[in-house]
């Protein structure tokens, strides 16, 4: 039984499309009475016809056994192949008369199967070997070439009996005697790689066969293949698909093909016997109705209960394998394309495009259809074990073009901008492309993920468009619509272009609520788009970029503060961490446009929230960039964080730290039980170094938790030997060593402070604590500061 899905009810459509003639046929096959080929082989020699038991059974010596495939592996297994394979790279096939002789065996398998016979190659691949007894169980090529579409066998002269070649396709079955004894007869078959074949046993003697690999090469999809004429097949499907267009009721409709294919091998060009004439038929039609065609990869996913045969449910793991049970009722399912393919052989970047209901024709074709995987799920909770099953089958996708971009956007948002850049590429900006452009905006959506790099990127990728277009009103809709909701940082170079078109008045109140909407979650990206205005040869008036600076600063108080509630931004936000280029743009564009006392109040603020912008790190290295710029060091501002980030390096560095005196451990281990006891005393006692707790593996662990979870300056190993184990305990230096490293830093970011002192008016202000600094830096000079 076949996944459950909703079929279209256009039986109109469908009864045409059915009625297509159908040139060849899944497998043909033919018998020839023509001049041999000189067949050498390596380590034989030339082969006579018919050929010799001892030649046979030399062939056999230089030979390998034949392998086949199971998934992605190769398996030996006379059980299921016995045969043996002579690589082509040994043979060599020649003769006067052998290129005519197999042009016309190629020549009838073309016509046989339906191919175009001036597109098909055949690339020669083994010569087999069946002994008697020798069969290939049922099975399907796989495509050992690229554009691989059939295999060619031709029968060699032997003296064998039976080993008849049955291939099916469908419901259909055809049974090949291929035994060639005369000295000049050939027997071929020739059959498309997705049927299953097998070879049955052979009951006496051997037989030989040359196997091809036939491949299309590259061509023109549309080139006719042979009559008949499908003129009235392709009016009456253009008439069906108009009416279709005028009824408006699904956005696409998706006809399964016939033939299996795989994913990197559908394409038009490779199309075969009935999918390529309903193809050919459906191409003509869907251009005189204005609708594009594509191939792609039909995908089915379901997950229900898991069945026995006799239809009990399945609720425990040691069950049956898989390929045993049935799909009970299904509660999950998800059907989609992908894989697109057009018509002239380009891959269109359409993504994972949903398949809706009532969108799939023809009716029923897939009640009969086997999983191509299918897997359990151990049961959990309440709920027995699940089945998965997991489809693909090969399609041609139809859909008026005028609606390309809506299709395409229901995939995702991410995929429409990319074709409609592809489209501005291709064409430029014509009436048409614009119109695209001004469509993409209105199908513009958000989803879970407009926060991840992939979303950022589809963002700068629709700023581009729009600013391509010069239209001030379009790029502002967009502005406000999309980047007041959603912004990750990497658009500013594409949001700076966007503002240059769309005039001083909305870029004032874009800045300002964009600011308001973003800076708590991105606030050196949106301080950092500030700066890059602010810096444009012809910068916008002041009033513009206060209107975001006095937005950063109205919410500063609230975002640096660690109490907020949780939700205030997000579970995962608890404050906002400004980094160093972040609060260096803050006070640049806030003094660059006058906002001086803008500037004084965003650094008394910050001075009030050290955990959230560090004095010893991120302030130091902020002032020394804004001590660069002209003017800045001289500002209230400028003193204010120069002071706060004085003040506290020397408050925690003014001296170097001291080594420690003794062996105490400061150890705030709260659990009562004996063994945190005897650790608290240990790590109290000014002269022991190490300690020993023979315990228990649970209890080992505890210790193990407490001593991790608590930070002691301890190391810690098993010594595995006696019953119970020990657990040694050895003080270390380590909070000691932590606070020289830091203090090096500290005495690196006073030596920063040193050369970035506030100037001007705030000199004076500043020099008595500059005075301070210099001393600590200088006594730190004399010295070791390791000491």
């Amino acid at each position: 039984m076949g996944p459950d899905i909703e079929y279209a009810s256009n039986a109109a459509l469908t009864d045409i499309l059915e009625a297509v003639d159908r040139p060849g046929d899944f497998c043909t096959h033919g018998r020839l009475y023509l001049p041999m080929p000189v067949l050498a082989v390596e380590g034989v020699g030339t082969l006579s016809f018919p050929v010799a038991e001892a030649q046979i059974d030399a062939l056999i010596e230089v030979a390998g056994r034949a392998p086949y495939g199971k998934g992605p592996q190769t398996i030996v297994d006379t059980s299921v192949r016995d045969c043996w394979q002579v690589d082509a790279a040994q043979l060599r096939i020649g003769g006067h008369a052998w290129a005519e002789t197999f042009a016309a065996i190629l020549g009838a398998a073309a016509a046989g199967l339906g191919c175009d016979p001036e597109r098909l190659d055949a690339r020669l691949y083994k010569l087999l070997v069946y002994p008697t007894g020798g069969f290939f169980a049922p099975h399907r090529d796989t495509e050992k070439a690229e554009g691989m579409v059939a295999t060619l066998t031709i029968s060699l002269p032997t003296a064998g009996r039976d080993g008849q070649l049955v291939v099916r396709h469908g419901e259909r079955e055809m049974v090949i005697d291929m035994t060639a004894q005369e000295p000049s007869e050939l027997a071929f078959a020739a059959f498309y790689a997705d049927c299953a074949h097998e070879t049955r046993p052979v009951t006496a003697g051997h037989r030989l066969s040359l196997v091809y690999n036939l491949c299309i090469h590259p061509g023109d999809a549309d080139t006719p293949r042979q009559p008949p004429d499908y003129a009235a097949e392709t009016a009456a499907l253009a008439k069906e698909l108009s009416a279709w267009l005028d009824d408006g009721a699904t956005d696409k409709l998706v006809w399964l093909l016939e033939h299996d294919y795989s994913a990197a091998g559908l394409s038009f060009s490779t199309l075969k016997n009935a999918d390529a004439a309903v193809a050919r038929v459906l191409a003509a039609a869907a251009e005189n109705a204005g609708c594009a065609l594509h191939t792609a990869s039909v995908h089915i996913e379901e997950s229900g209960h898991a069945l026995y045969p006799d239809g009990d449910y399945v609720d425990h793991w040691d069950s049956p394998s898989a390929d045993d049970m049935i799909m009970g009722e299904l509660y999950e399912w998800r059907h989609w394309l992908d894989g697109w393919v057009a018509r002239d052989g380009s891959e269109p970047p359409f993504g994972a495009m949903p398949l809706r209901e009532e969108e799939l024709l023809p009716p029923d074709a897939l009640d009969d259809a086997e999983p191509d995987e299918q897997r359990v799920h151990e049961a959990s909770g309440n709920e027995g074990v699940s089945l998965e099953r997991s489809y693909r089958h090969a399609a041609l996708a139809i859909w008026p073009r005028s609606k390309t971009l809506d299709v395409v956007a229901d995939a995702g948002i991410a995929d429409a901008v990319e074709w409609v850049a592809g489209q501005l590429a291709a064409e430029g900006l014509g009436a048409q492309v614009r119109g695209l452009i001004v469509r993409l905006t209105d199908l513009w959506t958000h989803n879970a993920n407009e926060r991840d790099e992939d979303a950022t990127r589809c963002r700068v990728r629709m700023l581009d468009l729009l600013t391509e277009t010069d239209d001030a009103g379009l790029v502002h809709r967009f502005l406000r619509g999309a980047m007041l909701s959603y912004y990750g940082g990497g658009e500013n170079d594409s949001l700076l272009n966007a503002l240059a078109l769309i005039g001083e008045q909305p870029v004032r109140q874009f800045l300002g609520d964009f600011v308001a909407a973003h800076f708590a979650r991105r606030p050196d990206a949106t301080m950092a788009l500030l700066r890059q205005v602010a810096e444009q040869p012809d910068p916008l008036p002041r009033a513009a970029l206060r209107a975001g600076i006095d937005q950063a600063v109205a919410a500063l108080p609230a975002a640096l503060d660690p109490k907020r509630p949780a939700d205030y931004w997000s579970p995962f936000d608890r404050w906002l961490t400004l980094g160093a280029a972040g609060l260096r743009d803050l006070v640049a564009v806030a003094l660059c446009c006058d906002a001086a006392d803008s500037a004084k109040a965003a650094a008394t603020v910050i001075c009030e929230h050290p955990e959230a912008v560090t004095p010893d790190r991120t302030i130091p290295t902020a002032l020394n960039d804004l001590g660069n710029e002209p003017g800045l060091a001289e500002t209230a501002a400028y003193a204010t964080l120069w002071r706060h980030a004085v003040d506290f390096l020397l408050a925690r560095s003014a001296n170097p730290p001291l080594p420690p005196e003794d062996w105490v451990i400061a150890a705030n281990v709260e659990c009562p039980c004996e063994l945190c006891d005897k650790l608290r005393a240990f790590c109290a006692d000014p002269v022991a170094r190490v300690e020993r707790f023979a315990v228990r593996s649970d209890l080992r662990r505890h210790l193990h938790g407490i001593i991790d979870s608590n930070g002691l300056d301890l190391f810690h190993e098993t010594e595995r030997r006696g019953r119970p184990y020990t657990l040694v305990c050895t003080k270390n230096r380590a909070t000691h060593e932590r606070r020289l490293a830091e203090y090096a830093d500290d005495v690196v970011a006073m030596g920063s402070l040193l050369e970035s002192a506030p100037g001007g008016d705030q000199a004076s202000d500043c020099r008595p604590l500059l005075a301070r600094l210099q001393h600590s830096v200088l006594a730190t000079e004399r010295r070791d500061p390791r000491v």
